[in-house]
């Protein structure tokens, strides 16, 4: 197997707020292997488990899994390169599957590199993948399609196929809650399943270019989408709301193409990567730009937080790159403070963010007709307090 190199970073970066927080900057190197980097033209498809803990990347000898933590060679699967075309965690992380250039699919156990199985049904090249969050189905694109597949029975089914795109399916993601299946299409086009239905909830077109990324909020209330082929397209993340599919807010200050969008595990930062070779952090809600890590070489393709603490590492968000070198960022610690929203401030914003969690519109809680301290008691009894 090729040696990876690990170049492990910890960076610490936090952006002068409205409020006037001073900005604190703090940077770590650990030492480097000597061992040579995977070469700019030897990664074809690249993915992080979803708890951020391996790094599954397509390579000239085939399919090898990483420990993100400490670049440990973890498995090595079969698959030569040029025929990988995608790649996909399960959320439990015990199974990545494979997309094939002749159409078929492959399952892996994640730990051992054992092929499980192979199967086919696809008649064009698969290029998106994704996991259901309850492990039990996988989603395939290709061609104006997109296949369901039953996981639970001793060889893969087909439950059902997908069909309201034009042209090529990109990429597939789920939401946390299993109820949305969100695609997109070489031009432009977003499409959002209603999973128990298989029918089009939303159609989304404002891109207009081809989209390669998407990543759904933990609450399940925002889709974020971005991502190019072509170098000379616009460079926006643009927000939805999954339930009514309207266009929120467009995130402009990437120069560049995007390939990776991460939101943080409690929803309150959206990070975005690309071709710029920066790593720009973001309020997901209001597109304010909170940091940006520009200690990156070549272009990153993907983005995951570490959602479990090892030796030093806590509160981490991991990137790879088009070199096949990954990068631990070290977050600031997500403050406890009346500004729930996060945006720096705290006003009757807060009390609005509180009251969507109750599924309310508006913060008067108790429906008295006035916002006050009363509702802030509503909140109380709620939870105990």
């Amino acid at each position: 197997m090729r040696p990876f190199l690990i170049s492990t970073f910890l960076f610490v970066y936090i952006l002068t707020l409205s409020t006037g927080f001073a900005q604190d900057v703090t940077q770590w190197h650990t030492p480097e292997h000597s061992s040579p980097s995977l070469g700019t033209t030897e990664t074809n498809a690249i993915v992080f488990s979803t708890d951020g803990a391996r790094l599954a990347v397509a390579t000239p000898n085939g399919i090898a899994v990483y420990d993100t933590y400490t670049g440990k060679a973890l498995a090595l699967f079969s698959a030569p390169l040029n025929n990988v075309t995608a790649l996909a965690f399960s959320p439990n992380n015990q199974i990545i599957a494979s997309a094939n250039a002749d159409a078929t699919i492959d399952l892996w156990n994640a730990h051992t590199g054992e092929q499980i199985k192979n199967f086919i049904g696809h008649t064009y090249p698969i290029v998106a993948l994704a996991f259901s969050p309850d492990n039990s189905t996988l989603a395939s694109g290709s061609f104006k399609e997109i296949r369901i597949w039953n996981l639970t029975t001793e060889q893969p089914t087909r439950v059902s196929v997908l069909q309201g795109h034009r042209d090529m399916v990109t990429t597939l993601a789920f939401s946390p809650d299993n109820k949305t299946l969100a695609s997109t299409s070489f031009y432009g086009t977003i499409l959002l399943w209603d999973v128990q239905t298989g029918q089009i909830r939303h159609n989304l077109s404002a891109h207009t270019a081809s989209i390669v990324v998407l990543a759904f909020s933990p609450d399940n209330q925002t889709l974020a989408t971005g991502g190019y082929w072509s170098l000379d397209a616009e460079s926006k993340i643009r927000i939805w709301d999954t339930h009514t599919g309207e266009f929120l807010t467009a995130v402009e200050g990437h120069t560049d193409p995007i390939f990776a969008l991460a939101f943080s595990p409690e929803g309150r930062t959206l990070a975005s990567a690309g071709w710029d070779n920066t790593i720009r952090m973001w309020h997901p809600r209001t597109g304010q730009l909170k940091a940006i890590l520009e200690d990156n070489a070549t272009p990153v393709l993907a983005l995951a937080f570490l959602s479990h603490a090892r030796d030093s590492y806590e509160n981490v968000l991991a990137s790879a790159s088009l070199d096949g070198t990954i990068q631990l960022w070290q977050m600031p610690p997500v403050p406890r403070s009346a500004d729930v929203n996060g945006d720096g401030i705290v006003n009757i914003l807060d009390l609005t963010f509180i009251a969507s969690r109750f599924g309310q519109n508006s913060p008067d809680l108790n429906g008295d007709g006035i916002v006050n301290i009363l509702d802030l008691v509503f909140v109380a009894q709620h939870i105990g307090e």
